[in-house]
């Protein structure tokens, strides 16, 4: 088994089993995507003091399990914002399409009526956490190896297909063998699991999946533990929404929006 989701043969990288996504074995999961264009960006970006502010990820095609590139190019170089973009490549198809905002980080005042508020919830100290799939009752529905069984979470609330979650959730290995994975690149990674932790059923073998995902970061994550406390709605034209609040044992860090579409789903009963 991979102790990596992906490894790197010079400028490719090559998806292992523990990328892949709960519906199909042929194709990634979203995180895993969301993550590479993360890393990607951030290494084009170099030595600064800038920081992730916000990554959109366009989920333009499902992306095979085979070597993929990434091509990055910066559309505004700065010394207080630099904005990227990045294109994942599978042979020369454009699988899915990203940007991101790099922002100068500065030390200020802010009244206490203008700072994010702390929600009080601790990180688990019991190293035996499942997978979301297990954790949550699904596994069943999923394929058996995958992303989904790699990433492990311990349930706080909901996660039954009712359009709510709270969870915690950590990545116990890096994204990129031989790399170091960054705190905002594993927030990246683990973000698109809101649509999951937030699933709204909409009854037999209805489901909700997401074309996007946009993640804004006020600071990095820290320590290995990832908080995601998700919300989905949805009109009767079939378009949602997911809006996810992510978390440290010091509150707030994030948001993440996931646009989505009512889809059949397979082994939902």
């Amino acid at each position: 088994m991979s102790d990596a989701l992906f490894l790197c043969d010079q400028d490719r990288y090559i998806p292992t089993n523990r990328s892949l996504g709960p519906w199909s074995l042929e194709y990634l999961h979203g995180g895993p995507v969301v993550g590479l264009m993360a890393h990607a960006m951030q290494n084009a970006l170099g030595p600064t003091d800038l920081r992730l502010a916000r990554l959109t990820v366009d989920l333009l095609r499902p992306v095979p399990q085979q070597p993929l590139t990434v091509a990055t190019r910066t559309i505004r170089p700065g010394r207080r914002l630099q904005l990227l973009e990045a294109r994942l490549l599978a042979d020369d198809t454009e699988v899915s399409h990203a940007s991101a905002l790099y922002l100068e980080q500065a030390l200020v005042d802010v009244p206490s009526r203008g700072r994010f508020q702390g929600n009080g919830l601790q990180p688990p100290v019991d190293e035996t956490a499942n997978s979301l799939s297990e954790a949550s009752g699904w596994g069943s529905r999923y394929t058996p190896e995958g992303f989904h069984t790699t990433a492990q979470a311990v349930v706080l609330d909901g996660v039954q297909g009712d359009g709510y979650g709270c969870v915690w959730m950590r990545l116990p290995l890096p994204l990129v063998h031989g790399a170091q994975t960054s705190p905002s690149v594993m927030a990246a990674t683990l973000c698109d699991f809101g649509n999951g932790v937030g699933q709204l059923n909409l009854g037999r073998n209805r489901g909700c999946i997401n074309a996007d995902v946009t993640l804004y970061l006020h600071r990095p994550p820290i320590g290995k533990w990832l908080g995601l406390e998700a919300h989905s709605h949805m009109e009767t034209n079939g378009m949602g929404l997911v809006e996810t609040t992510l978390f440290d044992a010091q509150g707030p860090i994030g948001r993440v929006l996931q646009g989505t579409i009512a889809t059949s789903m397979p082994g939902r009963r």
